[in-house]
């Protein structure tokens, strides 16, 4: 059992301190690398540990479906209205138009190389293993949604940060609600796929865009 100032220590580290310093690398390292071996670590922890449900990797008893295609279809209609306001006109739709296979690419392998595995840290990890030192829900979530906007600095614009800290919020909201690491990951997935296709992905990195 580790103490609050070690876990504290921890999380400034490991969420603070790494995206920063990752944001000041000139170096050409590819920003997936740190991710990847931090999401490795993370999830080796999860399914070690005995108090981590295993039924959050499931949709752990989550049916609302209803639901779950409104609050998409929301998030989908902000993001349009967000694109035509702040992407320049020759740039909607983009990638679907100039550079198809890299499109389909994304569309595949963004769902689990970054939706799932920013989840399982952020939310899965996060929330498991800094449970008893922010006790509290709400501030835990502003803390997570701001943290998860953070990471976004790597990309150097403040449409990246500020969209990233309201979603990070809002999937912090809905992991806390149903504790399914899979029904966050598809909202996530959607969400990041969407904007990859009609352009706001200019934002979070596109090659050659």
């Amino acid at each position: 059992m580790h103490s609050k100032k070690f876990l504290g220590i921890e999380l400034i580290a490991l969420f603070i301190g790494l995206p920063v310093v990752f944001s000041l690398n000139h170096k050409g390292i590819p920003k997936s690398i740190p991710l990847l071996i931090v999401f490795i670590a993370t999830l080796i922890y999860l399914l070690q540990s005995k108090s981590f449900s295993k039924a959050s990797f499931e949709l752990n008893g989550y049916r609302n479906w209803i639901f779950f295609t409104i609050r998409i279809l929301v998030y989908l209609s902000a993001i349009t209205i967000l694109t035509f306001l702040f992407l320049p006109s020759d740039k909607v739709f983009y990638l679907p138009k100039h550079n198809p296979w890299l499109w389909m690419a994304i569309m595949i392998f963004y769902p689990i190389w970054s939706a799932f595995t920013q989840e399982v840290i952020y939310r899965g990890f996060f929330f498991h293993r800094y449970n008893k030192l922010i006790p509290n829900k709400k501030i835990a979530m502003t803390i997570n949604g701001l943290l998860f906007g953070l990471l976004h600095i790597i990309f150097r614009n403040w449409i990246a940060f500020a969209g990233a800290t309201l979603m990070g919020w809002i999937w912090a909201s809905t992991y806390l609600k149903h504790r399914s690491l899979l029904i966050v990951s598809l909202e996530h997935a959607l969400v990041g796929n969407y904007l990859f296709t009609i352009g706001l992905g200019y934002f979070f990195y596109v090659p050659d865009f």
